[in-house]
């Protein structure tokens, strides 16, 4: 700073001072000043007074100047210190977190590791396991292979020496099972039974497993589903209408009859005598209404047969009935001309002997006509062909056996 000023004080000096130094050193302090002189001397301390403020300006912005860079350059300084102590603190701060987390990180890897290493051997230890089972299970399955090759030739031998002559039972039994069946439905017509005898074959000889009869159980089928596909007749609802009409022939009134008169004037009298004082009045009119009744009047456009007595009414109504019972059996039977026979003799007999007259009887007459045009048997089926087939099997057996 003291050269800085030095400097500035020798490049700034005055003229008049110069000139006074100049006179000074060539020992002429008392000479006389000129005029030429005195005016450059008063122009040079004017100038010198301006340039002296010049110079004190600057000295003082420039002690500013470098005060104000000195108290920078501390706190620079002072920053620069501070920010080194942090970067060292967190520096500081990193190198522990850095050894925290490389120790955890090391020790989980280590314990993932150990476990991973237990896994390892816990996987091998399982896939020996695994490895002898396996071969276990080949050998095993090799055993049992053999064994079933030996059981095999064992039943097939047990077979053709006693099994032979079980299966002669089965057939016999399934044969009387296909009889039954026949005769089911060409003596009888009985539809449902043969088809149960001829499904019961089919279970027996399934039990069998015996694949000889494949063609047997094939033809059963057949006759199964030939037989289901047939359209019955509707026995139950026509024997349901005949027994109707069966328990109303006794309520049909007759169209000729005797009235026991002499019996329903004695029940007329006791029923009168029966009532109260207070109803004479009208069970006398009650009596003479059912007195007017006994005698009917009616207009006969042929000649009037004899009439018939109670017990006469009594037979008639009695061989009507069974004639109605002989048309409902021969129904269940499939005799379809004995059932229409039946039903028109029956009819013929309500037109006959009894009164047209009655809505009841009408109607009886014309259920009966109705049951007439019905048809209560089908052209059945022939299902013997399962017996030839089966015949052909058991002759088929009983020369494997002869031929044994």
């Amino acid at each position: 700073m003291g050269e800085i000023l030095s400097d500035l004080e020798i490049k700034w000096k005055p003229k008049w001072i110069t000139l006074m130094e100049k006179n000074k050193v060539n020992n002429e302090p008392n000479k006389a000043v000129g005029q030429d002189d005195l005016g450059e001397l008063k122009k040079t301390k004017a100038s010198s007074g301006a340039s002296a403020a010049f110079i004190f300006l600057a000295i003082i912005f420039s002690l500013t100047a470098g005060g104000a860079v000195f108290l920078l350059s501390q706190s620079l300084e002072k920053n620069r210190a501070e920010m080194a102590q942090q970067m060292e603190k967190t520096r500081n701060d990193l190198s522990d977190v850095t050894i925290k987390l490389n120790g955890d990180v090391n020790g989980q890897l280590s314990s993932l590791a150990d476990k991973i290493g237990r896994i390892t051997s816990e996987q091998q230890q399982f896939q020996g396991q695994v490895s002898k089972q396996q071969q276990a299970t080949e050998s095993l399955s090799k055993t049992l292979a053999v064994s079933n090759q030996q059981m095999l030739q064992s039943i097939d031998v047990l077979f053709k020496q006693k099994g032979r002559e079980r299966i002669g039972w089965v057939l016999a039994e399934v044969e009387y099972l296909l009889l039954i069946a026949n005769h089911s439905l060409q003596l009888q017509g009985d539809v449902p039974t043969a088809i149960a005898a001829l499904e019961a074959a089919d279970s027996r000889l399934l039990d069998t497993g015996d694949p000889g009869t494949i063609g047997s159980r094939t033809k059963i089928r057949d006759e199964i589903q030939t037989l289901k596909a047939l359209q019955q007749p509707d026995v139950v609802g026509m024997a349901a209408r005949l027994s109707s009409a069966i328990k109303a022939i006794p309520s049909l009134p007759i169209k000729y009859t005797q009235l026991n008169t002499k019996d329903k004037i004695n029940a007329l009298i006791d029923k009168k005598a029966s009532h109260d004082a207070g109803d004479m009045e009208q069970a006398g009119k009650d009596f003479l209404h059912e007195l007017r009744g006994l005698v009917v009047f009616r207009k006969l456009d042929e000649t009037p047969e004899a009439l018939m007595t109670p017990k006469q009414q009594f037979f008639l109504q009695q061989n009507l009935q069974l004639k109605l019972e002989t048309a409902r059996r021969s129904l269940l039977m499939g005799q379809q001309a004995l059932f229409t026979r039946s039903l028109k003799e029956s009819a013929q007999w309500l037109q006959d002997f009894f009164d047209l007259e009655i809505p009841q009887v009408r109607q009886t007459i014309e259920e009966l006509s109705a049951l007439q045009g019905m048809t209560i048997t089908t052209n059945l089926p022939d299902v013997s062909g399962s017996i030839k087939v089966l015949r052909a099997y058991q002759n088929e057996l009983e020369k494997q056996q002869v031929g044994g």
